[in-house]
C-alpha cells in the first residue's frame, strides 16, 4: 500500500464503515483496522484492505500505521460490543495509538470527538474526549478535531423509533450491549406503534442535529486534503429543539406524534445508580442527561463549504429512511 493510505481507526463501527467506503469511492487507498474475529469481512474488497490489531496492543498498532500518511479515528466505547474495561479504548486505546503514529511518522490524524460542555468531567465518554484531544495537541502530528452534533442516525432512533435504523450498512445501537438492546426492544418502535415519543427534559434544549453520512463525508474529505488543522464543530444545516424533532415525525408519518417527557434528574439518577454495575449503561445515561440540559446551536456552513458537502436537513433525513423497507439491521 502506497505511503499515501488512510488507516482508519474503528472502521467495524457505522461512522468508520462509512468513511472506508468514501475513501475508497474516492480512489484513495484505505486500510481499515480491525480485531480478529470482529465482524470485518464487509470491509474486504478493492482498494481496501484490512489491518488486525487492537488499541490496546501497541504492537499491532506499530504495523497498522506502516506506510500510512493520514489516521481517521472514530472509535469510541460508547455502545460496547463485548467485555473488557470501559476505558480501555478511550485511554489506553488512543495513547497506544498516538503513541504508534509517531514512531511509524505518521503525518496526520483526524479525530472524530464530541461536544465540550460544562459537564465534561461528570459522563466518561465527554472526560476521555478531552484527554484525547489534550494528548493530540502534544502529540506534534497534525492533527484535526471535528467535534460533532447530536447524530440524527442515533439520536433520533433514541426517542423510540426504528426508521433511523433502516438503510445503514452498520448500525452502532444495533451492537450486541444488553442496554442498548434492552431499551431499543421496549421503545424501538414507539413512534411508529404508539405514536409516542421520547422527550428529555422539557423539550426546548436545540441541537443542530446532523446525518452521520455528511459527518464521514467530512472526515473523508480532510483526510485528503493537503493541509488541514484545527479543531471545528460540525451539526447540521439547522438547530432544532427535540420537540420541533416530534413535530417533523408527525409531518413524515402523516399523523399526531405525542411527546412523552423525561425529567433531566431521572437521566442523572440513574447514570449514577448504573455505576457499580455497567459504566457504560451509565455514561449512555449521562449522555443523555448532558444532551437534554446543554445545547448544540452551531453553525457549521464554513466547514461544510470547504469539503464540498451539502449538509442534510432532519426532515429530508427522516423523509428519506422512511421511504426505505425496515428490515433486520446487522449487528456488527
Amino acid at each position: 500500500m502506497s505511503a499515501a493510505a488512510v488507516l482508519v481507526v474503528g472502521a467495524t463501527g457505522q461512522l468508520g464503515t462509512t468513511v472506508v467506503r468514501r475513501l475508497n469511492r474516492a480512489g484513495l487507498p484505505v486500510r481499515a483496522l480491525a480485531r480478529r474475529g470482529s465482524a470485518y469481512r464487509h470491509l474486504e474488497g478493492e482498494g481496501i484492505g484490512v489491518a488486525f490489531g487492537d488499541l490496546r496492543e501497541p504492537a499491532s498498532l506499530d504495523a497498522a500505521c506502516q506506510d500510512i500518511s493520514t489516521v481517521v479515528a472514530t472509535a469510541n466505547a460508547v455502545v460496547p460490543r463485548g467485555a473488557g474495561r470501559f476505558g480501555d479504548t478511550e485511554d489506553l486505546g488512543y495513547a497506544n495509538l498516538i503513541a504508534a503514529c509517531r514512531r511509524q511518522g505518521v503525518r496526520r490524524f483526524v479525530h472524530m470527538s464530541v461536544p465540550k460542555t460544562p459537564f465534561d468531567a461528570r459522563v466518561p465518554t465527554f472526560a476521555a474526549k478531552r484527554r484525547v484531544e489534550a494528548a493530540l495537541a502534544e502529540s506534534g502530528l497534525e492533527v484535526c478535531v471535528f467535534r460533532g452534533s447530536l447524530f440524527m442516525d442515533d439520536w433520533f432512533a433514541l426517542m423510540g423509533s426504528s426508521i433511523p435504523l433502516r438503510g445503514a450498512e452498520v448500525h452502532t445501537l444495533r451492537r450486541p450491549f444488553w442496554f442498548s438492546r434492552a431499551f431499543l426492544g421496549v421503545v424501538g418502535h414507539s413512534v411508529e406503534r404508539r405514536g409516542i415519543a421520547l422527550v428529555p427534559g422539557d423539550g426546548r434544549t436545540r441541537h443542530a442535529f446532523v446525518a452521520l453520512d455528511d459527518v464521514a463525508a467530512v472526515l473523508a474529505a480532510a483526510a485528503a486534503a493537503p493541509a488541514f488543522s484545527g479543531v471545528f464543530e460540525i451539526g447540521g444545516p439547522e438547530v432544532l429543539s427535540w420537540q420541533e424533532v416530534v413535530d417533523l415525525f408527525s409531518e413524515v408519518l402523516g399523523r399526531p406524534i405525542r411527546s412523552l417527557h423525561t425529567p433531566v434528574g431521572v437521566y442523572r439518577a440513574l447514570s449514577l445508580a448504573l455505576r457499580p454495575f455497567s459504566e457504560a449503561a451509565s455514561n449512555l445515561m449521562g449522555l443523555s442527561w448532558v444532551t437534554a440540559i446543554t445545547e448544540t446551536p452551531w453553525d457549521s456552513r464554513e466547514v461544510f463549504a470547504r469539503f464540498g458537502v451539502t449538509p442534510t436537513s432532519a426532515l429530508d433525513f427522516l423523509k428519506r429512511r422512511a421511504a426505505l423497507p425496515e428490515a433486520s439491521a446487522p449487528t456488527r
